[in-house]
């Protein structure tokens, strides 16, 4: 069975690289870190076009958590990844050659539920919190969401290594763990099943390097025309997301499988017209936090440049050229 796999595999990444070449488009390697609303916008743009518009031909693979995608993106089988940004920053951290290219959310979009018979935060000392793996972006909120409720993230709670956010959903269902931070979809699930949602991270004005696209920096600097054109599909995906809701919604709907209409406006009108800024500028001010509470566990994290971790001159081109203003005007 694995030999067959790893034969499909070889088939339609052959093939893909085929049509690309057939229609003189780069291929792009790309992948997402998570089915969430955030990271909708990926097939936003691409069933939109625009990637073609730009001669890339994306080839999208969903590989759950920071961590792997990171590895995928150092071994060079990827040109850039999808995720929040704690992975990214450790990596970086770490002498990684990795830079944040834009950042789609510059709060966390998490909600915290817990099992019905969770009343307040206060119950949750002694019980087990899931997250995705450490230094996942869940296990970053989770921190400082218990420290803002005075319990100590590592003495006060368990936190557990469960996976992704639906594996940690059915594990709340079963009883393994007592809460967990969920994205759209899976927060609309969480509510479905009975859970108890007692935070909302956006309300809470937390600064933090959210949903990010990352390249090494050895692609920037060797193909920098390349980039550029990724940097510049994704912020005329911005702006269509923006632009031309029932379109960006069909998509939205076909990545997330959500189907409640209600559901999918509310995201909408949380991601596209609240959360997601026109210029997708990383936070500075979100890294120093990420910095802030990684120094904690990692001395090599204390007194480290945010500039480090970012490359934004593709962004800034794009801005002081007019391009970006002009999506906004047709």
């Amino acid at each position: 069975m694995s030999l067959l796999r790893s034969f499909l595999t070889l088939v339609i990444v052959l093939f893909g690289a085929f049509v690309a070449n057939a229609w003189g488009r780069d291929r792009f390697r790309i992948s997402h870190s998570a089915i969430s609303v955030s990271q909708g916008l990926l097939w936003v743009a691409q069933d939109a076009g625009i990637f073609h518009k730009y001669n890339l031909e994306p080839q999208i693979l969903y590989i759950a958590g920071a961590p792997p995608n990171i590895a995928a993106l150092l071994s060079g089988d990827l040109d850039a990844t999808i995720f929040a940004g704690p992975a990214s920053v450790a990596a970086t951290v770490e002498g990684a050659d990795v830079r944040v290219l834009m950042s789609f959310l510059n709060t966390m979009d998490h909600t915290f539920f817990a099992i019905p018979a969770i009343k307040s935060p206060s119950d949750l000392k002694g019980k087990k919190i899931g997250i995705s793996r450490p230094g996942s972006a869940d296990d970053y909120g989770v921190r400082i969401l218990l420290q803002k409720w005075n319990l100590n993230p590592d003495k006060d709670v368990s936190l557990l290594t469960v996976g992704g956010q639906p594996t940690r959903l059915s594990a709340m269902q079963a009883g393994r763990i007592d809460g967990s931070l969920f994205q759209l979809p899976t927060t609309a699930h969480a509510r479905a099943a009975g859970m108890k949602d007692l935070a909302f991270l956006g309300d809470l004005g937390f600064d933090y390097l959210g949903t990010s696209v990352v390249a090494t920096q050895s692609l920037i600097q060797k193909r920098p025309e390349f980039v550029q054109r990724i940097v510049k599909s994704f912020v005329e995906g911005i702006a269509y997301l923006k632009t031309d809701k029932e379109a960006s919604l069909r998509s939205l709907a076909k990545f997330t499988k959500l189907t409640d209409r209600t559901v999918l406006d509310e995201a909408y009108n949380t991601y596209a017209l609240k959360l997601l800024p026109q210029v997708p500028y990383p936070s500075v001010k979100g890294i120093d936090a990420i910095l802030e509470d990684m120094g904690k566990r990692n001395p090599k994290a204390r007194n480290v440049d945010a500039a480090k971790f970012v490359e934004t001159r593709f962004l800034k081109d794009l801005e002081s050229s007019g391009f970006i203003a002009q999506l906004y005007r047709k």
